[in-house]
């Protein structure tokens, strides 16, 4: 890539910006410190093109309406939130409601479209299908989606625990969002939920608050605080020790700032546990990245 590809792809990320409605500011240095999800850092270009499809889709990632998630050498993938769909068309003046459900093959080898998600004992879950209803158009948009497709499986073949669990939920969810997307092209346009993307795990839902430590932080304090024995991975939950360290020192670990996270990993890299079995690594701080499946602190807050 030559010199000039590379200072106009910087300039871009750095010009890039957009400001909400409510007065917040998405930048670059914003969607890498506080909405990325996943185990991996997103590139350049996965950054610029999370902040100019919130820009042109109006979408606000600090109230979770959509998600830059990246996890291992996988493309990053944005992801919107769980309301979105539906909000949109509801706020369309032409919507007339729809309807949704599952396409099961039943006992006495019947294909059968059942509106809802309830599947019988003995019956295939084969698809899911949607009818999103216009005012102006005298048939409904409809999708109608395999169940094999999108269901989701582990490396052994089987299914993963909540396309197993939750099939017929997870298909008929895929169903709205393509029937959807394709009622309101302008309003759905390039968006994409997260059972159409194949990601199961589940992503955080509270509002994001700039200016506090990130996930990233967290868990690197909640990493040192395990090697001084104030905080236990087999009790994730537990932060009592933590929280105790903390206000003695006059933070509050729940609302912990950006510029107090260095401030806090002194002091706990200085902590001598009271029990001398315990390991003491006193190391830099280095960001540490969120596994798929892990905990993290604002889940437990």
């Amino acid at each position: 890539m030559s010199r000039e590809v590379v200072q106009a792809k910087t300039s871009a990320l750095a010009l890039a910006e957009y400001k909400m409605d409510g007065g917040q500011v998405l930048t670059a240095d914003t969607v890498r410190n506080y909405l990325t999800s996943g185990n991996s850092k997103a590139t350049d270009q996965d950054v610029l093109m999370f902040i100019e499809l919130c820009k042109a889709q109006k979408l606000n990632p600090f109230v979770r309406d959509a998600y830059l998630v990246k996890f291992g050498s996988q493309p990053a993938q944005i992801i919107v939130g769980k309301d979105v769909f539906i909000k949109r068309a509801s706020e369309n003046p032409n919507f007339n409601g729809m309807k949704a459900g599952i396409v099961i093959l039943d006992k006495s080898g019947q294909i059968q479209e059942r509106e809802g998600a309830l599947k019988l004992p003995g019956e295939e879950l084969v698809g899911g299908w949607c009818e999103v209803y216009l005012k102006d158009k005298d048939y409904p948009t409809k999708a109608l989606v395999s169940f094999e497709e999108y269901a989701q499986k582990k490396n052994d073949g089987t299914l993963n625990s909540m396309w197993s669990s939750k099939g017929a939920t997870m298909i008929r969810k895929v169903a709205q969002s393509q029937a959807l997307r394709e009622a309101f092209p302008n309003e759905l346009r390039g968006l994409y939920q997260q059972e159409e993307m194949g990601r199961t795990e589940k992503l955080p839902e509270k509002e994001v608050k700039v200016g506090y430590a990130t996930a990233g932080q967290k868990q690197g304090i909640m990493k040192l605080a395990s090697m001084k024995g104030l905080y236990d991975y087999e009790k994730p939950k537990d932060i009592s020790k933590m929280e105790e360290f903390c206000d003695s020192n006059g933070y509050n670990l729940k609302e912990l700032k950006y510029e107090e996270v260095d401030e806090i990993l002194d002091l706990l890299s200085k902590y001598e546990p009271k029990d001398i079995n315990n390991i003491v690594i006193d190391t830099d701080f280095v960001e540490v990245e969120i596994q798929e499946g892990q905990v993290t602190l604002e889940e437990i807050n």
